[in-house]
């Protein structure tokens, strides 16, 4: 059921939804995280301005969906590096993702209903969030707004394959989208072609899909062996959030190592270690799936408890933070100052949208399979808060319903719109709940970006803001000794390191820094039991094995440091100071 478009009631949403973003835009784009990039921003960014400088082909397996930093590529090589081109670039395609969101209420219900479902998603407050990041979530939402207006719409063959190319998008953008084909297929059926027309449309809609997917597949094979339709980390973060230790949050396999560069070498490094071979992206991602599902076929009653726990943080109202912390980016940017709607609001319009419709609810399949899909896919995963942010154009419909009903009522002067007000006034009034910022997770990350700028006192400075905001921050506790050390602060630094191994005995860094600092000190017996701890953990440890020759060449045993040096050169053949004390040995 449509009715006639309100022209330009749409246009002005889309202009508010444009002005919120470019207010937003304008605040923050010169601010840490923003204009000098961090993590997962900053790896997007070294990888697209790699791929831009020639390498588009490329010589490894995708770890990582590949399709956002292609898309920043093209951006850099069009308009040369630079970051406002990239959020600027990204707020207009959110604007043509609440378009696009708008036509696929109007074609599920109708003209009022899209319209609301238009505005709530202007004024989301995560949305302007993540479009003003180097980050492929604003992208994935806007695809995935069309992917419901493309399956709202399907009727031909060729809209059917447009709408599986579109799911193919997604899947090169968040992997898990992969795993909704089996969920959207039986949008194919029809009541008037029954089975009949069943098989030819799904095929069709999945050929779409394949088609997009396969390039992808073919230059994976060519070039690593593994013929994998977007990037070999399946395995590896399925183990993650399914393993004896798993709470339902992501947690690095090896304590310290929460680097993008790191998250991908070290799962490899466990496995062959483990495995006592070398092995391909591809075994690797076995390796730690078939982990996975023995300890979840050994252990049933606590996987399913630890999805149903999975689940419900997912549907935490509270934005848990990742590099950049939602709520402290609000106190930056006056935009938040305005009521802006938060995912608690559009939780709650959703679910009561669910009830007032349940008689009527077949026109929104399309926004229950994708959801339920969306959902699915990610919490056999881990949830953080932004993985959920491409189910939101799936319920925004739904949360227009109860705001739909309540205008009804009010126009009609039935009874009960006093109560039907309240409740959506008492639903919006929930974006209002403050939340505190993660301040330790906002410290480190400053301190880190200060690092990286040479600012040894900003970052000294921030890493103890962390480690105050939290003392159990253990990297926060490290990285404030790897200070000390720098400034030859001996007992703090052991003191700190100390610290850290209490809190993560397991991590090879702690064992071969707190090494490290016993040898400057020369309590050499007490640092040689944590160099060999540390290789123990890391074989490859290279601070590790770089100081445990220093000691043993203090020590006379010159062939054993050798032996050491040895091991730092095959790692990496390059290695300055692996070469100096080569040169050095060689001379005694």
């Amino acid at each position: 059921m449509t009715s006639k478009p309100r022209v330009w009631i749409l246009l002005g949403i889309l202009a508010v939804a444009l002005a919120l973003r470019l207010a937003h835009f304008v605040a923050v784009h010169d601010q840490p995280f923003f204009a000098q990039l961090a993590m997962d921003s900053q790896e997007y960014d070294r990888w697209a301005k790699e791929i831009a400088s020639g390498q588009w082909i490329g010589s490894e397996v995708f770890f990582q969906a590949p399709l956002y930093p292609y898309v920043l590529a093209v951006g850099y090589t069009l308009a040369g590096h630079r970051l406002d081109v990239v959020y600027l670039f990204q707020i207009a395609l959110a604007v043509f993702g609440i378009f696009a969101l708008y036509r696929a209420a109007r074609t599920m219900a109708n003209e009022r209903l899209a319209l609301i479902a238009a505005a709530l998603a202007a004024l989301y407050g995560p949305f302007l969030f993540y479009d003003v990041q180097v980050l492929k979530e604003s992208l994935a939402v806007t695809v995935a707004a069309g992917l419901l207006w493309a399956l709202a719409t399907a009727g031909t063959a060729r809209q059917w394959l447009g709408a599986g190319a579109l799911l193919g998008v997604l899947s090169l953008l968040r992997e898990n989208a992969m795993l909704l084909a089996p969920f959207l297929v039986p949008l194919a059926w029809r009541p008037d072609g029954g089975l009949r027309r069943l098989a030819p449309r799904a095929a069709t809609f999945l050929a779409g899909m394949i088609l997009v997917l396969a390039p992808v597949a073919v230059r994976n094979g060519l070039v690593g062996g593994a013929w994998l339709p977007t990037s070999n980390q399946g395995g590896v973060n399925f183990y993650i959030g399914n393993n004896p230790t798993a709470d339902g949050t992501w947690r690095p396999m090896v304590p310290g190592k929460q680097i993008p560069a790191l998250e991908r070498l070290e799962p490899q490094r466990l496995a062959e270690q483990a495995s006592g071979r070398t092995l391909s992206p591809a075994e690797v991602s076995s390796f730690w799936l078939h982990r996975a599902l023995h300890w979840a076929a050994d252990h049933p009653v606590d996987f399913v408890r630890l999805q149903f726990r999975k689940l419900g943080r997912y549907f935490d109202w509270y934005e848990q933070p990742d590099a950049v912390d939602y709520y402290w980016l609000r106190g930056l940017s006056p935009v938040y100052r305005l009521p802006l709607i938060e995912f608690s609001t559009l939780s709650v319009l959703a679910v009561a949208g669910l009830w007032i419709s349940r008689r009527n609810l077949r026109r929104f399949v399309p926004c229950f399979l994708f959801a339920s899909g969306w959902i699915v896919s990610t919490v056999v995963f881990f949830p953080f808060s932004r993985y959920r942010l491409p189910l939101v154009p799936a319920i925004l419909p739904l949360a227009a319903i109860p705001v739909a009903s309540a205008w009804d009522v009010w126009r009609a002067h039935r009874r009960g719109w006093a109560f039907g007000a309240a409740g959506i006034a008492a639903a919006f009034a929930l974006s209002l709940v403050p939340y505190a910022p993660k301040m330790d997770l906002v410290h480190y990350n400053l301190a880190r970006l200060a690092e990286e700028r040479g600012d040894e006192a900003g970052a000294r400075e921030h890493y103890q803001a962390a480690y105050d905001a939290d003392p159990r921050n253990f990297m926060a506790c490290l990285n404030l000794g790897n200070t000390a050390v720098r400034r030859g602060d001996w007992p703090t630094a052991l003191r700190l390191f100390r610290e850290a191994r209490a809190l993560e005995p397991l991590s090879d860094d702690v064992e071969a820094n707190l090494g490290g600092a016993l040898l400057a000190t020369d309590v050499l017996d007490e640092a040689a039991a944590h160099f060999e701890q540390a290789l123990r953990l890391n074989p490859q440890n290279r601070a590790a094995l770089h100081n445990e020759a220093m000691l043993l060449a203090r020590r006379g045993d010159i062939a054993g440091a050798r032996a050491l040096v040895e091991r730092l050169l095959a790692l990496d053949p390059n290695d300055a100071g692996a070469i100096a004390m080569r040169n050095g040995l060689e001379s005694r």
